[in-house]
């Protein structure tokens, strides 16, 4: 009997070690993608962002861009290769590496919600629902992340020279922040069909027409597949492995986000080569000329109004 049990409890640390061995990868990946993403479009973000006029839409976007360097690529990466941490240590960095998770996902989906809103002409009524709906979905989303943290436990670990946190308890709680996420992206993703298609059997064809729509609809359900594949985690696999794909639905946030606002960005200054302003102006109904009809963009300034 007890070497049935000496056994079994062998078998759990084993388990433990291998899934804790399994979330490294995935974190140190994910931070690599978000370090990958940055080196690729950076001249791009120094022509279209870093050289142009400055805003509050512009400190947003850095803010949520790289702010993945500080919670992925520094404190998860960090813990996955520091030896003989203390619980309260462990216990210290994971709350701030996961509330920077959330603060940093919320800055993301308010860039791309910016995008949508002025894909709406800027509309006051939309604009209203946007925010309530925001609000609905992700003030309970952070107390239920309050709740899952206060459930996350550290152990000491069971070998000497153990590399990272040793996680022994969680909750399934997070799962309804993964269920909001889904919800607010689907809604979101909704939103921008209608006047996609609307767009489409006018004739909207171009490529900014493309890259508004397209890029769009394809953004919102990537994030809401992802918060969805991060349901089902929670549900069918061991808790210490609840947070497997948390890292990567964080980083994707920043990255498609920052595409969406660089990809604009790029096209209507590709654009701008071959036509005057005069030829690129939407007009207040949302008629671009020659190709199909856009929503007005243009801000007073004459800059778009998502980026």
């Amino acid at each position: 009997m007890g070497d049935a049990a000496t056994t079994k409890a062998y078998e759990e640390i084993v388990g433990l070690l291998n899934h804790q061995q399994v979330i490294a990868f995935t974190n140190v990946l994910s931070a690599m993608l978000v370090l990958y993403e940055i080196i690729i479009t950076l001249h791009i973000e120094i022509d279209h962002i870093w050289t142009k006029k400055w805003s509050f839409f512009t400190c947003l976007y850095i803010l949520q861009r790289y702010l993945p360097l500080f919670d992925t690529a520094g404190l998860l990466v960090h813990n996955q290769f520091t030896t003989n941490m203390s619980v309260r240590y462990c216990t210290s960095t994971f709350n701030v590496a996961t509330w920077s998770f959330i603060i940093g996902s919320m800055l993301s989906e308010i860039v791309l919600t910016i995008r949508l809103w002025a894909v709406w002409e800027r509309s006051f009524w939309v604009g209203i629902g946007l925010v309530g709906f925001f609000f609905a979905c992700w003030v309970p989303c952070c107390v239920f992340m309050a709740s899952f943290l206060g459930a996350v436990k550290f152990g000491t670990p069971p070998i000497p020279d153990f590399w990272g946190c040793f996680i022994v308890g969680g909750s399934e709680i997070i799962y309804m922040c993964w269920v909001l996420i889904m919800v607010y992206d689907t809604g979101t993703l909704v939103m921008i069909l209608i006047p996609g298609v609307a767009a489409y059997r006018r004739g909207g064809r171009s490529q900014l027409s493309k890259t508004i729509y397209q890029d769009g609809v394809m953004y919102y359900a990537l994030l809401s597949f992802c918060a969805m594949i991060n349901v089902i985690i929670v549900f069918t696999l061991p808790h210490d492995l609840r947070l497997l794909l948390a890292s990567f639905e964080r980083v994707l946030h920043s990255i498609l986000a920052s595409r969406a606002i660089l990809h604009i960005r790029q096209v209507a200054s590709e654009r701008s080569i071959y036509r005057t302003m005069s030829e690129i102006e939407f007009s207040r109904n949302g008629q671009e000329n020659e190709h199909g009809t856009l929503p007005s963009l243009q801000s007073s300034d004459g800059s778009l109004a998502v980026g």
